[in-house]
């Protein structure tokens, strides 16, 4: 438009009135010619006289004074177009606004003039802002995190971690950009993380154990687990979460190896105590029988223990998946077996006709354990037993009730307060412990109340 004249003020006028976008007009010194109605918008005018024969540094703010004079002198006399270059104006009632300015030099009544087009970016770079606020909020976040946080592009290639990861690692973020997800395990535990990624990816989820190289050559126990990450239906990555489990490890190893030694030294001295009663029973009188029946049943009630606490250690060493179970069908089979075997007993069951709940396999072993405590520790000769199965909102609900004396807070308050556990206060068994165990890894509730009438009821939640 330098070589032109800008159009008549009336048919300009019209032109820029209607533009949604501010557009001014001002000559060499800066002062205003011409605003369409969005300028006074942006300005907070109430009226054109209020804007025309103004300067356009009466509205910028001191810190972009310099910036709109070298765009003056570029626009009005080198006759250079601009832009867009950011400034800030302060309006009418002192609001500052973030623009952004594209200006182009013109004719005007046969002087040079600047046209000015603007665009009020204050909400867009706002709107920036809390999304960069949010964005370093998450990311401080997850490097809080004690965890490795990262996410796993669909070629497999890291594309983002936590400083935990580096601080585990030992490397610094530009070596972990340039390096393969496999060059951080030991070479025995590649082909597994591939697996891995490649099961999350087609699964939605996996979880695996691998060892952990740092830079400095040592080796970790990590657990990873991963999902799946989708965009509407397109699948962008994975994200997960690393945490070592050299602890877990340790813990896991003493229980074995505490296990191995009751399995070989408690488990034989008990069998010679059991051998050696029944030679000396052989022998005895009668008088002396009573005494020998108690060493017996002693040592059969530290088997019993020993069997228990076997099965605890084999829970919580080994991985529990889970699978669909008809507690019905488990619970029916209990008690008919049971009806069986205790014949002086009345074993009632209220069920439905199915109840499938997700738990782990030795959760039919736990509600055998629940049914078979609730006759053998009942004193009465015909003990009464009743197992009610019900369906509701949240799940499956199990109820197991009888009419025998109350069962012990210390049997079961240590599950959710271990500090109450000391040499006096515990458990005189480790059955309840392994029936809370299978309901927790099913990701169930167990609560113990006692019977209105006498007895107890014993109920498990499950999903």
């Amino acid at each position: 438009m330098a070589d032109e004249e800008t159009p008549e003020p009336r048919n300009y006028q019209q032109l820029i009135s209607v533009s949604p976008a501010p557009v001014n007009l001002f000559d060499d010194s800066g002062e205003i010619i011409w605003g369409n109605d969005a300028v006074l918008d942006l300005l907070g005018l109430d009226s054109r006289e209020e804007l025309i024969g103004r300067s356009i540094f009466d509205f910028v703010v001191a810190e972009d004074q310099y910036t709109a004079e070298q765009e003056l002198v570029d626009v009005v006399e080198s006759k250079t177009a601009t832009g867009p270059t950011p400034m800030q104006l302060r309006r009418a009632d002192g609001e500052i606004r973030r623009i952004q300015v594209s200006t182009a030099p013109g004719r005007f009544r046969g002087r040079d003039i600047g046209q000015a087009v603007v665009i009020d970016v204050t909400e867009l770079e706002r709107a920036h802002e809390e999304l960069e606020t949010e964005r370093q909020f998450v990311q401080n976040a997850l490097n809080a995190l004690p965890d490795v946080f990262y996410v796993i592009t669909p070629d497999g290639k890291l594309d983002r971690w936590n400083d935990s990861l580096l601080d585990v690692s030992g490397y610094d973020d530009e070596e972990v950009r340039a390096m393969d997800i496999e060059d951080f395990f030991v070479e025995s535990h590649t082909e597994r993380i591939s697996e891995s990624i490649a099961t999350a990816f087609a699964e939605g989820a996996d979880t695996v154990e691998a060892t952990v190289v740092t830079k400095q050559g040592t080796e970790i126990p990590f657990e990873f687990r991963k999902r799946r990450l989708v965009d509407d239906e397109d699948v962008i990555g994975l994200a997960g979460i690393g945490r070592d489990i050299s602890e877990r490890k340790a813990r896991e190893q003493h229980l074995r190896a505490v296990d191995y030694l009751l399995q070989h030294n408690l488990r034989n001295q008990v069998n010679i105590i059991q051998g050696s009663v029944e030679l000396v029973s052989d022998a005895s009188s009668a008088r002396d029988q009573s005494a020998i029946d108690r060493i017996d049943a002693a040592a059969e009630r530290l088997l019993s223990i020993f069997d228990n606490h076997h099965l605890i250690i084999d829970q919580l060493t080994t991985p529990q998946p889970r699978e669909s179970i008809d507690v019905v069908a488990v619970l029916d089979a209990i008690a008919r077996e049971h009806g069986e075997a205790y014949p002086a007993a009345t074993i009632t069951t209220n069920l439905p006709e199915r109840a499938n709940v997700s738990g782990v396999h030795t959760l039919e072993l736990a509600l055998r354990e629940l049914v078979e405590n609730a006759i053998e520790h009942n004193e009465r000769q015909e003990p009464r037993v009743e197992i009610d199965v019900e369906h509701t909102d949240s799940g499956v609900v199990i109820r197991i009730s009888d009419d025998g004396p109350p069962i012990p807070e210390m049997e079961y308050r240590s599950f959710s307060e271990d500090s109450l556990l000391n040499s006096t206060y515990h458990s005189a068994g480790f059955g309840l412990w392994f029936v809370y165990h299978a309901v927790r890894q099913s990701g169930g509730s167990l609560h113990f109340d006692r019977n209105e009438e006498r007895g107890n009821v014993v109920t498990v939640e499950l999903s």
